[in-house]
């Protein structure tokens, strides 16, 4: 029996002669922050209200998923994803719907969907802690995970029980900030024992650090974190 396999650009998934739209193209809810954006393509989720947009940019088998703060939106990491879409990262940065869990696993699906091979969550604050939790069910598991100044006190995390993944892992978050401060960062690793630890001066959170005076080292950091997340594909 033929394999049924999922269509590039949200498309339609063929079961027998009933065939589904998993993502609608949706041009004129892309965001004036994309606008300009060679490339740049708003979706939503079939069947979905007006929250959970998505915004893909660039092309590729290497797929990045940026998660915003809880009140953020798919703007909040505009400047990274553009820069990794120039870069040859294929990126989806999003708003949240009403399920916020379901955003993050639509936005990897809408990736692979397009041909994205291996696919990194980036999440900020929120969108990190949720994307740190989600790897407790071992199923459809990202590459490699980044979480910008998650929350100690919010992801449920238990001691180790990041120990079954394998794949990279990255923290990140300033010495200073309210929300997330080295010693909170510090606990969240404590549930991540294999993960790269960073540690930058000031109070800046989530991605307001990347704008900052230390952005230039914690977009090292990122890269080498992306660097290594997909050197087994590259290789």
């Amino acid at each position: 029996m033929a394999e049924n396999r999922r269509p590039a650009e949200g498309g339609t998934t063929e079961k027998g002669t009933i065939a589904v739209r998993e993502f609608s193209a949706t041009p004129d809810r892309l965001p004036s922050c994309f606008h300009g954006v060679k490339g740049a393509t708003a979706y939503r989720p079939a069947g979905s209200s007006q929250d959970g947009r998505l915004v893909t940019l660039g092309t590729g088998p290497r797929g990045v998923v940026f998660a915003p703060i809880s009140w953020g939106d798919a703007c909040e990491w505009a400047a990274e994803a553009k820069r990794l879409a120039a870069d040859g990262y294929h990126v989806v940065t999003l708003d949240w719907g009403p399920d916020r869990r379901r955003t993050i696993s639509d936005a990897t699906r809408l990736l692979r969907s397009r041909g994205a091979k291996d696919v990194a969550w980036v999440g900020g604050c929120m969108g990190g802690t949720l994307m740190l939790g989600m790897l407790t069910d071992r199923t459809d598991r990202p590459a490699g995970v980044a979480g910008i100044s998650p929350l100690a006190s919010l992801g449920g995390y238990s001691a180790g029980n990041g120990t079954s993944y394998k794949g990279e892992l990255l923290l990140l978050g300033t010495a200073d900030d309210p929300l997330s401060d080295e010693k909170r960062l510090r606990e969240v690793a404590d549930s991540f024992p294999e993960a790269e630890v960073t540690v930058l001066p000031g109070k800046r959170h989530a991605a307001e650090i990347f704008a900052g005076p230390h952005g230039t080292a914690a977009r090292r950091s990122l890269d080498g974190f992306l660097d290594r997340t997909f050197a087994p594909a590259d290789s």
